[in-house]
């Protein structure tokens, strides 16, 4: 008899176990445990060293990541052993003990699973993501490590399940069914979110660039998992769906070396020749003093004769976007200046172009 010169109580049973064999087994597990930790002590100290010498930080992720599920596979192994010294004389846990060791190894491989996602994401996506200038993958690193622990634990519980005898076959069908019917009822979310994903990986724009997208024209403020958030210039808020914005042309301004502006100005038909051609002149001269335009892309020339106007068409580029609303403003204030100085007269638009209030006054 175990524990003979123990108190007589120690060979009381309980569930067809005596306390004694209890106590072994409660023992067995212990240790067990303790010896796994003392294995992660010597693979951290020695792995560690090993690991510094590499260029890759995967080793260092794998020793951080098996540290908690390595020592529950003791306790596992504890549980196993220690089990051989019991006698219970209940058939449930006889005939489910062994299917239980092999969920609870199913579910150590599980943790070490999500462990290995977390670490993955903290040590090699994360700081991927941050040396690029596109804030969308940030958005997406979230979602992604919620995606991926989902499907792992989901794969672990149906491999449980299986484990216990249970048809999964239908549960997949039923998952599947009932996956396609969310599916369809959220297509549009899905477009939107599969837009997104195109939006990351051809990466067309990032965030605080100005483009012009589904007749819309303004900087970019955020791109989401369904919808892209441009600041238009008269400083409203448009939200765009990202399969909108996938499919539609898309002109990122902000890329241009320079930005075009193209003008055309009316002269009166009284003008002379010398007037026409001293604008001209005029109107390269003010581009050129101004700092922020490129002195090599100016055109100015003598368009047609218009309805009610000799049409010069102006062109030059802004080289400072930053700035392009108070250069365009300080170039047209310039020639209004310069013309009235020059006494070159603007065309007045025909009667007919006016307001219907014009008209009535």
């Amino acid at each position: 008899m175990v524990f003979e010169t123990f108190p007589e109580f120690v060979n009381n049973v309980y569930f067809g176990s005596t306390i004694s064999q209890y106590l072994v087994f409660s023992g067995i597990i212990i240790g067990s445990a303790l010896a796994a930790k003392i294995l992660y002590f010597f693979i951290k100290k020695y792995g560690t060293i090993i690991a510094s010498k590499t260029q890759n930080q995967f080793d260092d992720l794998i020793i951080e990541a098996i540290e908690k599920p390595l020592t529950f596979f003791g306790f596992i192994i504890g549980l196993n052993i220690g089990y051989q010294f019991l006698t219970p004389n209940a058939d449930f846990i006889t005939n489910n003990f062994g299917a239980a060791i092999e969920a609870l190894i199913l579910l150590d491989l599980m943790w070490l699973a999500l462990r290995l996602i977390d670490g993955f994401i903290e040590h090699i996506i994360i700081p991927l993501s941050a040396k690029t200038e596109s804030k969308l993958d940030d958005q997406l690193v979230p979602i992604l490590r919620k995606v991926a622990k989902v499907a792992v634990v989901v794969i672990a519980f149906l491999l449980i399940l299986s484990n216990f005898g249970v048809d999964v076959l239908p549960l997949i069908a039923g998952l599947g069914i009932g996956g396609l019917a969310i599916a369809f009822a959220a297509q549009k979310t899905v477009e939107d979110v599969f837009g997104g994903l195109s939006i990351f990986v051809s990466k067309p724009f990032i965030v605080g660039d100005s483009i012009k997208v589904a007749g819309v024209e303004g900087t970019v403020e955020s791109v989401g998992i369904r919808y892209t958030r441009i600041r238009d210039w008269d400083n409203r808020l448009n939200i765009i769906p990202n399969a909108k914005v996938a499919q539609a042309e898309i002109l990122n301004i902000t890329s241009e070396p320079a930005r075009r502006i193209s003008v055309t100005l009316g002269m009166s038909y009284s003008t002379s020749f010398e007037k026409i051609q001293e604008a001209i002149r005029l109107l390269k001269e003010i581009v050129k003093k101004h700092p922020d335009t490129d002195h090599d892309e100016i055109r100015a020339v003598f368009k047609e004769y218009g309805g009610s106007a000799l049409n010069i068409w102006f062109a030059y580029h802004i080289k400072n976007q930053d700035r392009k609303f108070e250069v365009m403003s300080e170039i047209n204030l310039e020639i209004k200046k310069q013309f009235e100085k020059a006494k070159i007269d603007f065309a007045f638009p025909p009667q007919g172009s006016y307001p219907e209030t014009a008209k009535k006054k």
